[in-house]
């Protein structure tokens, strides 16, 4: 029996190693880490705020004073060997164009949505306007349907999660709907989950942006 004192990149400890390594260093140069998402730190000191996403070793660094983020990026690179890649274009599948004259911020995953498209071979269906026919109601399958064997449905479902996670929340309520079948899917949960791709080949060109978009949130309060 070996004791290592250092984790080695691909041992089943390697990755909580590292994310209390890194924790324990965002919070002794004052990062908070926040309660929603363990993978974002915040920090503010008067009016200037930071903002740092990790991913595994990928960081995406956010400040509105640049002087004060340099420092960052200095502690940073002291602690841990790393590499300055400038402004982020790609992270995690989403593609980002930022215009600072304009002050628009452009999110997309074209590249993503035509990826999946390509790899359900689903590239050349028509296009829809609407992700769910609102009339759609969808029963349980009671038999074993053969023809729905070898369909890819759960493959299919963490595709769509992805980008609904990521750019497009209104995927939510349709893959609410065939996810609850994955089980056992039939035919026409198929033909649904072929839906929803149809409605991505229509809108794979579409950016959501930083200023024409307004999230709202309603909340059922138990008194």
């Amino acid at each position: 029996m070996c004791k290592f004192h250092k984790s080695l990149y691909g041992f089943k400890q390697s990755s909580k190693a590292w994310n209390q390594k890194l924790d324990a260093f965002l919070k002794n140069i004052e990062f908070v880490r926040n309660d929603a998402d363990f993978s974002v730190y915040v920090a503010q000191v008067e009016d200037v705020k930071f903002f740092i996403v990790a991913y595994i070793d990928d960081f995406i660094l956010v400040s509105n004073n640049k002087d004060k983020l340099l420092q960052v990026k200095e502690k940073l690179s002291r602690k841990f060997t790393m590499k300055d890649l400038g402004d982020f274009h790609f992270f995690l599948g989403m593609e980002v164009e930022m215009d600072r004259a304009q002050r628009f911020l452009y999110v997309n995953q074209i590249g993503y949505f035509k990826e999946i498209l390509k790899c359900f071979r689903m590239e050349d269906y028509k296009a829809i306007g609407v992700p769910l026919d609102p009339k759609t109601k969808l029963k349980n399958n009671e038999n074993k349907d053969v023809e729905m064997v070898k369909a890819p449905y759960k493959q299919a479902m963490g595709s769509l999660m992805f980008g609904k996670l990521c750019t497009w929340p209104n995927l939510a309520y349709p893959i609410s709907v065939v996810s609850q079948h994955m089980a056992n899917p039939s035919l026409e949960h198929w033909i649904v989950v072929k839906h929803i791709f149809r409605y991505l080949q229509a809108f794979c060109n579409s950016n959501y942006t930083s200023k024409d978009y307004h999230l709202k949130i309603w909340l059922d309060i138990v008194m």
